[in-house]
């Protein structure tokens, strides 16, 4: 007899879960449909409408980032050309971090070998310049994807929430 009633519960509860999904206008179950989201995961209206502005944010931010991999194109450029003017070899699959870092440590051989000679100097304090510059964008580059990744997780926690999977 509980299973006949474990049953019915169970009936009623995707009947009414059918119901609910159901209530979704047309448009938004299209827009549902053609994001990748299945319309009998949502529950309401308002949920769609949350999920398809969510969607549609960070599609906006996928297409920002061509942006940004020429701005990573640029930081990368900046410091090869760096490394070269400083006597650094540098391979392909080097990193800008990488190259930063081989960078700073020429400059620190440099600037023991040069003593007193202020002409020297001047030049390593315009490598030293360049190289804060690079480092400095390439640290907020690296500050600002953290904050977009952590900015993600937060929001599917909150989806994951909002749907009952947390």
């Amino acid at each position: 007899m509980s299973s006949i009633n474990a049953l019915n519960a169970s009936t009623s509860i995707s009947c009414a879960y059918s119901i609910k999904s159901n209530q979704l206008s047309e448009e938004t179950k299209a827009k549902l449909q053609a994001l990748g989201i299945d319309p009998t995961t949502v529950s309401s209206e308002a949920e769609a409408q949350s999920l398809i502005a969510q969607v549609e944010a960070m599609s906006k931010t996928d297409q920002a980032r061509p942006q940004s991999n020429s701005s990573d194109q640029t930081l990368l450029t900046r410091a090869k050309d760096l490394a070269e003017e400083v006597g650094v070899k540098v391979s392909q699959t080097d990193t800008t971090d990488e190259i930063c870092e081989k960078i700073a440590q020429k400059i620190e051989q440099l600037v023991a070998q040069c003593g007193n000679d202020s002409s020297q100097m001047s030049n390593i304090e315009e490598y030293q310049r360049e190289l804060a510059s690079i480092d400095s964008r390439y640290s907020t580059k690296i500050d600002s994807q953290e904050s977009i990744f952590a900015a993600m997780n937060m929001i599917s926690a909150s989806n994951k929430y909002a749907l009952g999977l947390k």
